[in-house]
């Protein structure tokens, strides 16, 4: 009965001890997003790319980026509004997930954020937008 004790005592704490990891990266997570968000209604590519790692960069040219703003305005929209639905850790990385509203999208649009989780500051890794309407 003692170990069943301690064994229900320990279980809050390592909850309590998670929590301000969570708002910490639910707010970084939210933060870096709304900027990504912004640098593509804005056509600007630096702000967008600001917390790309280097290979994400690389990965995709300030032209590409433009064709990118192109086809979100084309196919979804203004961006409108967006809710943060939570994360899970694969590999080290935090991938956290959003859905997010637009003006020519009526249903909603899920964003897949993925932030390097040895960094210190928000680096993403990787960034998906799944809709139907994107595909087209």
């Amino acid at each position: 009965m003692i170990a069943l004790l301690l064994l229900v005592g320990a279980g809050p704490r390592r909850e309590a001890e998670e929590e301000p990891r969570r708002d910490n990266l639910a707010t970084a997570a939210t933060d870096t997003l709304r900027g990504i968000l912004k640098g593509i209604a804005d056509g600007d590519y630096e702000l967008y790319s600001r917390d790309f790692s280097d290979n994400m960069k690389r990965g995709q040219s300030r032209d590409e980026f433009l064709q990118l703003q192109r086809k979100f305005q084309r196919s979804l929209g203004k961006f409108k509004s967006m809710d943060y639905l939570g994360y899970y850790v694969q590999y080290g990385d935090s991938i956290t997930l959003f859905k997010a509203r637009f003006t020519r999208e009526k249903h909603d649009v899920l964003i897949k954020l993925v932030l390097d989780g040895k960094s210190s500051h928000p680096v993403v890794t990787g960034l998906w937008f799944d809709s139907p309407s994107l595909s087209k």
